[in-house]
């Protein structure tokens, strides 16, 4: 059995023991951290550079636009709008790490290539045609020829537009319509819906990222999304999905039916309202297993408003809905 003496000089040497793996430990975490500060600061070199220089390439189209032969200018417009949206969509992908006035800057730079090029189109581009024209129809009923009315219309803007989006996944310019993707068509897909209106919208499956821009009157409905999900100038809408980050802009008068892993960021917002996830259809746990989102980590209810800063004081622009206000079925 120790004497005194020799318990404590063991106490002494169990503390400085205890006291060196705690220094050593602190040392490793400060190595982490100075690793993660400089991958990081690469990776929004990285964007930095590549946004500037996709933005000047997209600038100097803009440009040229304006000295190019009417016939041919709407097909050159179309290209640089889906040059436009492929920007967008990278900056969608690299807000996990980007700040928030990083993130407000490049947005900013977006939309005014994209005013760019409305304001060459509605200068420049020639109006639609539209014509119709009868003809008897072979067919008969009761054995009265019927008379059809078709519409002749030169659809070779539409065709010239339809081109340019072959290689992208989602949706553009539908009216009163269900759209719907599977989850084969969006599995690890960066999905793009823009300029719809009056649609309903359902992703079964686990897009990489979803990029949404100027919905009026739509539904969405989506698989777990394994990154990010950035909404733009949409207005009376409503979307259900689960994500790890949301980023919310210019949107009014909408509500959100949420699962996020971190706090979701809403700007230039008025009239949103945020609950939980409650979109169900077979098979989506295995979405979930293949997005990675963790199922027990939701801040459905955390918004952070960039555009209120007080800390005492709830945002104006945002509310969490009344239960009784929910909807419970979506299909």
């Amino acid at each position: 059995m120790m004497d005194k003496s020799n318990a404590h000089l063991a106490e002494q040497v169990t503390e400085r023991m205890k006291q060196r793996e705690s220094e050593r430990l602190l040392q490793i975490e400060s190595k982490k951290e100075l690793n993660d500060s400089a991958t990081n600061s690469e990776m929004v070199s990285g964007f930095a550079r590549v946004f500037h220089e996709t933005k000047q390439n997209i600038e100097e189209d803009i440009s040229k636009a304006h000295n190019i032969d009417k016939n041919l200018l709407l097909t050159a417009l179309v290209a640089i709008k889906s040059d436009i949206q492929n920007l967008q969509k990278y900056l969608s992908t690299s807000t996990l790490f980007l700040c928030r006035y990083d993130i407000r800057k490049a947005q900013e730079a977006i939309q005014e290539l994209m005013h760019k090029v409305q304001e060459i189109e509605e200068t420049q581009v020639p109006k639609k045609k539209f014509a119709f024209k009868m003809r008897k129809s072979k067919e008969l009923s009761n054995g009265v020829s019927k008379l059809k009315i078709e519409d002749s219309v030169d659809s070779s803007s539409k065709a010239i537009e339809s081109k340019a989006y072959v290689n992208t996944c989602g949706y553009y310019d539908k009216v009163n319509e269900t759209l719907v993707l599977s989850s084969n068509e969006i599995f690890r897909q960066d999905v793009t819906l823009s300029n719809l209106d009056h649609c309903t919208v359902k992703l079964y499956g686990t897009p990489s990222t979803v990029h949404i821009t100027c919905l009026r009157n739509c539904t969405v409905l989506s698989g777990p999304v394994a990154t990010s999900v950035l909404i733009e100038s949409c207005f009376n809408c409503t979307f259900v999905l689960p994500c790890q980050q949301l980023r919310i802009h210019n949107t009014k008068n909408s509500d959100f039916y949420i699962h996020v892993t971190t706090k979701a960021i809403i700007e230039d917002c008025t009239g949103v309202q945020f609950a939980p996830y409650n979109w169900h259809y077979d098979g989506i746990q295995e979405h979930y297993k293949q997005s990675g989102l963790d199922l027990n980590r939701n801040h459905w209810d955390e918004i952070d408003d960039f555009n209120w800063l007080s800390s005492d004081k709830p945002s104006p622009n945002w509310v969490v809905l009344k239960e009784r206000e929910r909807n419970i079925v979506w299909d």
